[in-house]
């Protein structure tokens, strides 16, 4: 009976200790975040998508829809498309003041709405949403905990949380006003939910997963990949019965379809071109040009590559739709005149920028001109990063040996690779993968505590044997 009562209350008193020492890290994270807060972005006016993202909340509140921010509070052309005409020279055949009304889907709408709503709790100044960001980027770091000990028990979980809670990208991510802190809870909350299906396939989970894909697609449209590529590993690697597997799929996708009907209905029938998750023709255009392809930013993106698409008159000012055609339409064009140099270098270079294998203090600098970070803040992330990666390499190898399942949680790499084969290579985009890499690194760092207590185990049993013999 002692056993039988003792085990639940150990059990009880451990997961309390574990929720009490995650705790702590969390408040460790939420102290680093708001001092590089208070240093490196206060009172800092937002810029670029950063703020995208704050003046289409504003404007969801007041209730003009999710339109073109920068149209709306700079007209045609607006500043980033002026900037572009001193770069060129080209001429502009209609200017038209602030005021135009035009739908957009620069970017998917989650973290829009999710200011959208802050703003309707008073939470309306950019020092105010970087608090925010900084709020949700600490409940990042605990759901990595939770996260960790799902995958590889407590102390792997409390390892790789004590790493996000000072890691320097993350931190950084998390004062900048765009939508990585978001990022940051999805990834291991979409994880559990994938390894426990993984485990033992059900319903519930499955609808789960879909109910993830739509919101995933919602936050970024990589993030949409995952859950198909969850049930494709399903048949492929673990040999599911397909029949189930199959069935769990159409589940995951008739959720998925159901939640994202709403925004796909309204892109389809708000532009001039069919339009569905998000636009890709800017920056397929400026990532595909002379600049990133040979000049300093290969494997980068250069702002003038995208090009002013002129208006002939009020009436016909290119919307969103049709700029994005046209614009893929240059990218493709460019790819296909330098197929060889695409794949042989833009596309390689692209993946090692992504993981810092490639110019790593310029893309740090880059960081500082396109996204406003503090440069000796970057240089330090990059540190931390460099120690993270490599102990994540060595989780990769104990957990084979281990025979441990690290498909579910290896897909998060193979989405940031896709990413920047399609795109390019950046700092902040690599977050979606950095859970990855803590849980790992933590897996490492528990494996070497764990063979240097057992070495200090047999020392002192030696010793004490010889002493004993000693004795005697």
């Amino acid at each position: 009976m002692v056993v039988t009562e003792a085990g639940p209350e150990s059990t009880r008193n451990a997961s309390r200790r574990f929720l009490l020492i995650l705790g702590l890290i969390m408040l460790v994270a939420f102290g680093a975040r708001v001092a590089n807060l208070a240093v490196t972005q206060w009172d800092e006016a937002p810029t670029g998508d950063a703020r995208f993202y704050s003046e289409t909340a504003k404007l969801l509140v007041e209730g003009r829809g999710y339109i073109d921010p920068f149209r709306y509070l700079e007209g045609y052309p607006d500043l980033t498309e002026r900037r572009e005409l001193d770069h060129f020279g080209q001429p502009i055949i209609v200017e038209l003041p602030p005021g135009l009304e035009q739908p957009t889907m620069s970017h998917p709408p989650a973290w829009s709405m999710a200011l959208a709503g802050a703003r309707l709790l008073g939470v309306d100044t950019p020092n105010q949403q970087r608090l925010l960001g900084v709020f949700l980027g600490t409940l990042g770091v605990g759901l990595i905990g939770l996260a960790g000990r799902e995958l590889f028990g407590p102390g792997v979980g409390l390892i790789a949380a004590g790493f996000a809670s000072i890691y320097g990208f993350l931190i950084l991510n998390d004062a900048s006003l765009m939508s990585e802190s978001l990022v940051v809870m999805f990834v291991p909350v979409a994880t559990v939910v994938a390894v426990r299906w993984w485990r033992s396939p059900t319903l519930r989970l499955a609808t789960s997963l879909g109910v993830l894909a739509a919101v995933g697609g919602l936050l970024r449209a990589e993030l949409i990949v995952y859950t198909p590529l969850v049930l494709i590993g399903a048949l492929v690697v673990r040999r599911f019965p397909w029949r189930r597997t199959l069935g769990h799929g159409a589940l995951a996708a008739l959720v998925m379809a159901l939640l994202l009907a709403p925004w796909i209905v309204r892109n389809l029938t708000s532009f001039a071109e069919p339009m569905v998750l998000s636009q890709t023709g800017t920056t397929l255009a400026q990532t595909n040009c002379d600049a990133t392809y040979y000049g300093d930013k290969l494997g980068y993106w250069e702002l003038y590559c995208g090009g002013i698409v002129p208006a002939t008159s009020p009436d016909a000012i290119p919307d969103e739709s049709q700029r994005d055609v046209l614009r893929r339409s240059q990218a493709f064009d460019y790819i296909a005149a330098h197929r060889v140099r695409f794949i042989t270098v833009a596309v390689p270079v692209r993946v090692l920028r992504m993981f810092n294998l490639f110019g790593p203090v310029q893309t740090a600098k880059y960081d500082v001109v396109v996204e406003g970070r503090n440069l000796q803040a970057s240089l330090v992330s990059l540190a931390e990063y460099y120690v993270v990666a490599a102990l994540a390499v060595g989780g990769v190898v104990i957990a084979l040996r281990r025979r441990l399942a690290l498909y579910v949680i290896l897909l998060w790499p193979a989405l940031v690779v896709m990413v920047a084969v399609l795109g390019f290579g950046n700092n902040r985009y690599r977050v979606t993968c950095e859970p990855t890499f803590f849980w790992l690194a933590g897996l490492a760092v528990y494996w070497a505590f764990g063979r240097i207590r057992e070495a200090r185990r047999r020392s002192d049993s030696a010793t004490t044997q010889n002493t004993a013999i000693s004795v005697s």
